[in-house]
């Protein structure tokens, strides 16, 4: 009979994560944070807001997870 995961059975691995990938949601998410904060019904701030949905719409998950996560740590 086959059991479930042993007592030290190792947990499953975190996607991995590419560094560059997140460093630039991480400026890209800034960028129309600071847009936001100057006129957030200026154009600017829309052109700020759809570069950055459409990185994070491209992004893997993991990757996605990583950058919110980060930006929300940070304030923005």
């Amino acid at each position: 009979m086959r059991r479930g995961p042993g007592l030290f059975s190792s947990k499953p691995k975190p996607a991995p994560i590419n560094r560059d990938v997140v460093r630039n949601l991480l400026k890209l998410g800034m960028a129309e944070t600071d847009a936001a904060d100057r006129d957030i019904d200026s154009p600017e701030f829309d052109a700020a807001k759809v570069k950055f949905e459409r990185a994070l719409r491209a992004a893997a998950p993991a990757d996605q997870a990583a950058a919110c996560d980060a930006l929300k740590r940070h304030g923005y």
